[in-house]
């Protein structure tokens, strides 16, 4: 068969506690390397061990944006695994089986079966059961013809942390699959390969990074000169405190294990207040803790940035699933109108860029900035261009020693809203907080002028950052009548939809809201009012977004896409909703 399809998915399953994680990254860094562009994906239950573990990892010599349906090289480890993806093989797909716990013999004339005794070999090469994984990644390099030189590198790196003769082993592992494979299967020939690709046709000009969407948070935020940070273990955002855990040090700044969420963002406030850029990250069950911490940054005028990572809910929820449940409580939490800033980063790039977007928003406007991601965009990894870093700018907005008066007022009413802001513990400045409402000064009244003034003067700051904000990205053909429209992590799989559906001869456009608030309503009426069919696309069973549109312009959507099984769109899923619409 000729090497003939230009991307395809490779996956491997099994139970927790099987390496699944971490065999799945090292496939997805090592076609990296090889010079592919990558998309992956884990989906795991709320367990230590047991359960079903998926690394779904998708290939491609071209730009991809997000998984799709079928699957092309299936490693499974136990045979529940079988049971579970034998009817999601694609034609001419690949399994890899572990022969030594899966006996029963497997029939599909989709597919290719090889049998390997996965926990032997590893014993063999003096490993452990665990090192499966590795075995198996090792006949999977074989059959894709990968550098086996380019995969220990990539086995060497992960396992960095770990003692010098663990990764040997670990090495070793991956030999013995390779060297078996190589022994047993030389005759197997796949639709598909890893062969090395030269660097001048690599698809992405430059270094490829290989990114999830809380890796670009945590280089977003090192680049904005974030230098306070607290969290409380949640998932999906608990690979920022592995990252800010380690690395704080050498970064000269602090990461606080707080004893609960309300103690991380009153911390984050505290912090904020002494002139430390401040990020504070947590789940919707978190923030709900914070809600009153909120509400005070919002009064006292402290700039905040607040990372939410979505799971669907109420309460516990799904833990380890995803959604987008939250954006209506986003927008509400806490009594009363205050200015917040609510951006919607849809990959791992715009993660990047929207979190030195967010700390110089929060810095400017003195209110808190919600960075609004889920466990999707927070955990799956792709590949993006290496960041620009030169074109950073950071924007700080406090008040100089010159701005100091005898009758100095905190909450100045000025034009903009924005107030001079000083700093605590610098020489010469007076700093006033107050949580009640207040005078200029800061100081206690209940007094309905006063009420009225001060309530006016924050408010007014949303105006002035309406005429600032950007406009909605809209991707596609401007000569079409089908429009799209989302938020968030559902833009890989839009895009990967409209490449689908543009190969069909069906020209779509979509409109990408990564600015959820203040509302860029104008922008929104007018792509609304450009096409007849309009699709909107979510992962929440009210439309929330839906609401939001109808609040803000008045326009009405009733095609909707809302899928809230806790499982991520599929490109597929939107192709076949177009075609109806």
């Amino acid at each position: 068969m000729a090497n003939d399809k230009t991307d395809f998915t490779f996956r491997i399953a099994g139970e927790a506690g099987q390496g699944i994680t971490s065999a799945g990254l090292i496939f997805s860094k090592t076609a990296a390397r090889l010079g592919f562009f990558v998309f992956d994906a884990i989906d795991y239950p709320s367990l230590i061990r047991g359960g079903h573990n998926v690394f779904s990892t998708r290939v491609s010599r071209e730009k991809i944006y997000s998984l799709g349906q079928g699957v092309d090289f299936l490693v499974a480890l136990n045979e529940n695994a079988v049971k579970v993806h034998l009817k999601e093989l694609s034609q001419g797909a690949v399994v890899v089986f572990n022969s030594d716990r899966i006996s029963s013999k497997i029939v599909s004339k989709k597919a290719a079966f090889f049998g390997v005794p996965l926990i032997s070999l590893a014993k063999a090469a003096g490993g452990q059961e665990v090192m499966m994984n590795n075995v198996a990644l090792g006949i999977t390099a074989f059959l894709l013809k990968a550098d086996f030189a380019v995969l220990s590198s990539v086995i060497k790196d992960v396992f960095s942390g770990a003692k010098p003769e663990i990764i040997d082993l670990n090495i070793k592992a991956a030999k013995a699959g390779f060297d078996y494979a190589k022994n047993n299967f030389k005759e197997a020939k796949l639709l598909f390969n890893l062969s090395k690709i030269a660097p001048k046709k690599a698809g992405l000009k430059g270094a490829k990074l290989l990114l999830s969407g809380n890796d670009a948070i945590c280089l977003g935020a090192v680049a904005a000169g974030c230098k306070f940070f607290s969290a409380y273990p949640m998932t999906p955002i608990n690979s920022l405190i592995s990252y800010f855990a380690v690395k704080a040090k050498d970064l000269n700044m602090v990461y606080y294990q707080p004893e609960d969420e309300i103690a991380g963002i009153n911390s984050a406030i505290g912090a904020s207040a002494t002139g430390l850029r401040s990020m504070v990250a947590t789940s919707g069950g978190g923030f709900s803790l914070m809600v009153e911490a909120f509400g005070m940054a919002g009064m006292v005028e402290v700039p905040l940035v607040v990372v939410e990572g979505q799971r669907p809910g109420p309460s516990s929820g799904m833990p380890t699933l995803s959604g987008q449940g939250d954006l209506g409580f986003i927008l509400s939490a806490s009594q009363d109108d205050f200015p917040r800033i609510v951006l919607a980063p849809g990959d791992p790039e715009e993660c990047f860029w929207q979190t030195i977007e967010a700390f110089n928003l929060a810095d400017k406007y003195q209110c808190p900035v919600v960075i609004l991601v889920d466990k999707n965009l927070c955990e799956n990894r792709e590949s993006v261009p290496a960041f620009n870093e030169a074109s950073v700018k950071i924007d700080h907005l406090t008040m100089s020693l010159a701005d100091q008066k005898k009758d100095y007022k905190r909450y100045l009413l000025t034009k903009t809203g924005i107030s001079p802001r000083p700093i605590v513990g610098r020489k010469g400045n007076t700093f006033l907080a107050n949580s009640y409402e207040h005078d200029e000064k800061g100081f206690f009244s209940d007094d309905a002028k006063i009420r009225k003034d001060m309530m006016e003067k924050r408010m007014r700051k949303l105006k002035v950052l309406k005429k600032e904000m950007p406009k909605p990205l809209v991707f596609g053909s401007k000569e079409t009548d089908i429009g799209l429209i989302s938020w968030g992590s559902n833009k890989g799989a839009i895009l990967q939809a409209q490449a689908i559906l543009q190969e069909r001869g069906i020209k779509t456009k979509f409109m990408h809201l990564n600015f959820l608030f203040p509302f860029p309503a104008k922008a929104v009426g007018e792509f609304l009012n450009s096409a007849k069919n309009i699709l909107l696309v979510e992962q929440n069973i009210s439309g929330q977004l839906v609401s939001l549109i109808r609040r803000e312009t008045g326009f009405e959507i009733k095609n909707k896409l809302l899928k809230y099984d806790g499982r991520m769109i599929l490109p597929e899923e939107i192709v076949e909703r177009v075609k109806i619409t």
